[in-house]
């Protein structure tokens, strides 16, 4: 066992206290000023928002029971589907955006608790999951603490919405003006939650784009599920309270049936890339083609090799490799349709496969293509260009294989003949395109 030291002006050393070793290298400490910032004001107005919601909209004994349901339904699924998030976030590593299933008690909160009482649900189940976090170290407590303020103030501002809008908890659901302020504490809380959630991840981050630090599509309509699943709750709250601890079977599918999605995702992704792996590739493709077959249509498929790469991998080591991987994956999905089947083939080698297209087409894109990757602006100054085998047939004439071997044929003269270059497979030729 060693003491870390360090030594003074004179060359002395002194031992550097635990303490001070932990302050040194706390992550929270070494993030960015802005982030770091924003952080502590979002904190700060945290704490605002509970003590000025308990002084100006108080709760009565009512409303204290509604709290205590709340509550207690929000640490029985917490601690039921704990294994699940737990597995959810260790499978998505690369993602730091996660929706919280807990935003079905704070949305439900803001509708049948006054503010105060709402922006205190929000703090405690905030205590709720600090206090797992740490018990699981599953991520920086610093994160958790600030998606805890994040919580009460949207909930806050959700709860206060709904107050202005329904002229005080209005009862009465019928109501115009309650179903606007539902559909206000609804639109609201997913605003400012996804806003400052995303704010201090491109703070910290700095992405080039901003979809690099977005959740998918699917999560999206996730998170939109559970803002919608609360305002049910609030109404089986107000209505039939008995009933209310049903909302908890409905909210354990949905954890689960998310995990089962992601599982899925998992299985066919590369995690490179975020194309198709070799195997869901050809899967797809082979699906693709059977279509292709009952309407009678061309496919072209493309090689697509990228030159030198394993001279990028050691002169600019693998990070390098990986961002250009990433780049020309993204470039393919911008530059194909939607529903081109297209992966990672393996290595450097991506393979897409085009329906309804003849000859013509499948050259065109395929030059489309490598001109796009050669304009790719990678950074420190990496630039990489592609080789290109294009293989286009009668989908009632040929199979995957058969393609597959065409194009890789057309792609090895492309390789030969200098690279950065497209030729393509007419029958047993290839042919230059240039």
């Amino acid at each position: 066992m060693t003491v870390e030291t360090r030594a003074d002006a004179r060359g002395r050393a002194h031992p550097r206290s635990p303490l001070h070793s932990r302050l040194q290298h706390s992550p929270f400490l070494r993030t960015p000023a802005k982030p770091l910032t924003l952080i502590l004001l979002v904190e700060a107005f945290c704490v605002t928002c509970l003590v000025a919601a308990n002084v100006k909209w108080p709760g009565d004994r009512a409303d204290l029971v509604n709290l205590a349901l709340l509550l207690g339904m929000s640490a029985v699924l917490a601690e039921g589907v704990d294994r699940v998030e737990r597995l959810r976030r260790y499978l998505s590593a690369t993602t730091e955006v996660f929706v919280n299933p807990a935003s079905v008690w704070f949305v439900a909160g803001a509708i049948v608790l006054p503010v105060g009482f709402a922006a205190t649900l929000a703090g405690l189940v905030g205590l709720h999951t600090i206090v797992r976090v740490a018990r699981h170290q599953a991520a920086p407590i610093y994160r958790t603490f600030y998606t805890a303020a994040v919580d009460v103030v949207a909930t806050s501002v959700a709860a206060l919405a709904f107050t202005l809008v329904s002229d005080g908890h209005a009862r009465d659901l019928t109501d115009g003006s309650t179903a606007l302020g539902v559909l206000a504490a609804i639109g609201l809380y997913w605003a400012v939650n996804i806003s400052l959630i995303y704010a201090v991840m491109w703070l910290v981050r700095r992405p080039e784009r901003f979809r690099d630090i977005c959740v998918g599509i699917d999560e999206e309509l996730l998170e939109v599920a559970t803002l919608c699943l609360g305002a049910g709750l609030a109404i089986t709250i107000l209505d039939a309270p008995a009933l209310a601890p049903l909302v908890l079977i409905v909210m354990v599918v949905l954890r689960r049936s998310a995990l089962v999605r992601q599982l899925q995702e998992q299985a066919t992704r590369d995690p490179r890339t975020g194309l198709l792996n070799a195997g869901a590739w050809r899967q797809e493709a082979e699906q693709e083609l059977a279509r292709s077959v009952r309407s009678g249509g061309d496919v072209s498929l493309l090689m697509i090799d990228l030159d030198h790469f394993k001279a990028l991998n050691d002169a600019r080591g693998h990070q390098a490799g990986d961002r250009a991987l990433k780049a020309v994956a993204d470039c393919l999905t911008e530059t194909l349709r939607g529903y081109d089947a297209v992966g990672r083939y393996g290595g450097e080698e991506f393979a897409a496969l085009l329906v309804d297209a003849d000859e013509l087409t499948g050259e065109a894109v395929a030059e489309r293509v490598c001109a796009k990757i050669r304009e790719m602006e990678l950074p420190d100054g990496v630039c990489v260009t592609a080789s290109i085998g294009v293989a286009t047939g009668r989908a009632s004439r040929t199979d995957l294989d058969t393609l597959v071997s065409r194009a890789d044929a057309a792609l090895y003269v492309a390789k030969n003949q200098g690279r950065d270059r497209v030729r393509a497979a007419h029958g047993a030729a290839v042919h230059a395109l240039d």
